[in-house]
C-alpha cells in the first residue's frame, strides 16, 4: 500500500472513531503534541479534545469528506480536503461545512495525527 493510501485509510479510521466516540482509538491515533484548531477558532490539545468527546460536550453525528489530497513531505503527510459534518457542541446542533488541512507525522509507533486546522465554508 502506498503511503498516500495508508494516510487516507487512517483518515477513514479517525473520522469513523469521531462519529462513534471511540476515545481509545482516537487517542491511539493522535500524537501527544496534537494541536486541533476548530473552525470556531477554539484550540484543543490531545487531552482536551478527547475529554470533549468522552464527556459528550462534542458529539459528531455524521461526516463526509471530499476532494482529499495527500502530500508527503519527508516524515510528514499533509491532507487537504472538504468535509461536511453534523455535530452537537455544548448541546447545540451544528452543520459544519469545512475546508481543512491536517497533518500526520511518522513516528517509531507508526503514523500519528498531529494537527488539524479548518475553516468554515459559506452556508
Amino acid at each position: 500500500m502506498s503511503q498516500e493510501k495508508e494516510i487516507l485509510a487512517l483518515e477513514d479510521v479517525r473520522f469513523k472513531a469521531m462519529v462513534s466516540a471511540d476515545v481509545k482509538l482516537l487517542g491511539d491515533l493522535m500524537h501527544d503534541d496534537l494541536i486541533y484548531t476548530h473552525s470556531s477558532a477554539v484550540v484543543d490539545g490531545k487531552a482536551s479534545y478527547l475529554e470533549a468527546i468522552r464527556s459528550g460536550k462534542t458529539r459528531y453525528k455524521s461526516q463526509k469528506r471530499f476532494e482529499e489530497r495527500v502530500r508527503l513531505c519527508g516524515d510528514c503527510a499533509l491532507v487537504t480536503g472538504r468535509a461536511e459534518m453534523e455535530a452537537e457542541v455544548n448541546g447545540v446542533q451544528k452543520t459544519l461545512r469545512l475546508r481543512y488541512l491536517d497533518a500526520w507525522t511518522k513516528t517509531p509507533q507508526g503514523w500519528k495525527f498531529i494537527a488539524w486546522q479548518s475553516t468554515s465554508l459559506p452556508q
